[in-house]
């Protein structure tokens, strides 16, 4: 019997959240279970329940590690972007440059279903692409920046996944995301203005109608 290679702590759960990975690009995530991952590690499957309790645990270590990954970057490309258009398209080419497994899983984190092994970790990342975003986006409304703001992360990840399939290049989904990036101040300040005119509009009718009152008084 070949015996394993003792690993420390940290070490081994990087293999086996490693294995996680290939198994979500190869398999899909119905495809991860205790016994696959400890499969795919090489190890027992009581070496991964030593590691993690069940498979919750394990999702929620693995989406937790791969939106750590993609933070850093994101923050990175914000930091040294001038302007919320800068920032999308230099977090959109740190994006295309994570491998595959990763594009997957945060495809996965944003828009994926609705786990209950996910929903911690989402909330963490989207509080974190919020609390960066934000303040960065020319709208006073929060609501409506926050809605506009993840129609254009859905559609950034859209493109990575054509890019994945082969159905855009890496180059032409970047100018895409760049085009996307560029549009979106005007189209924030748009919306704002319409959903200015929209909540002020009753009041003004009602100053009309008390005008109207006062006249045939």
């Amino acid at each position: 019997m070949v015996k394993r290679p003792y690993l420390r702590t940290d070490d081994r759960r990087r293999q086996l959240l490693e294995a996680t990975s290939r198994l979500l690009a190869r398999n899909g995530l119905l495809g991860i279970t205790m016994v696959a991952v400890a499969a795919e590690a090489g190890v027992s499957r009581r070496l991964v329940y030593d590691h993690f309790t069940d498979l919750t645990s394990l999702f929620e270590a693995f989406f937790e590690d791969r939106a750590n990954r993609s933070l850093v970057a994101i923050d990175r490309a914000i930091l040294t972007g001038e302007g919320p258009a800068s920032g999308v398209a230099g977090s959109y080419a740190e994006l295309l440059a994570m491998p595959i497994e990763d594009q997957q899983a945060i495809r996965l984190l944003v828009a994926g279903p609705g786990l209950p092994a996910l929903e911690s970790v989402r909330a963490r990342f989207r509080e974190h692409i919020e609390q960066r975003w934000l303040p960065r986006l020319p709208v006073a409304d929060t609501e409506m920046a926050r809605a506009l703001l993840w129609t254009l992360v859905s559609g950034v990840l859209g493109l990575a996944e054509l890019v994945e399939r082969g159905d855009l290049s890496k180059t032409a989904a970047l100018e895409l995301a760049k085009s996307l990036a560029m549009s979106m101040p005007a189209a924030l300040a748009a919306a704002s203005a319409e959903l200015e005119t929209a909540s002020s509009a009753p009041s003004s009718a009602a100053s009309s109608a008390a005008r109207r009152l006062n006249t045939s008084t």
